[in-house]
């Protein structure tokens, strides 16, 4: 049995959706489920090898990471940064 969203197919086409908490657990768990309704990802999390490991599993190259820890202000500002460029 194929997973099945509840959510219309493509409904995040085009949108591009920041995960935070993306290496692992409910992060990783919504980052499939939001790419799989066509968003184009920006992960971010502590541990870059995690995010890695989620883009792969995504199967997108284009999935943007960024290792920063959310308790951090400067981090989270560089994060943001970044992506929004």
């Amino acid at each position: 049995m194929s997973y099945r969203s509840v959510f219309k197919p493509g409904l995040f086409e085009g949108q591009t959706i920041i995960v935070t908490g993306g290496g692992s657990g409910l992060g990783r768990c919504t980052a499939h489920e939001l790419r799989s309704l066509g968003a184009r990802l920006a992960l971010v999390g502590r541990t870059r090898s995690k995010l890695e490991e989620v883009r792969e599993e995504l199967g997108d190259p284009q999935t943007v990471i960024h290792a920063a820890d959310l308790r951090r202000e400067d981090e989270v500002k560089a994060a943001i940064g970044a992506i929004l460029d």
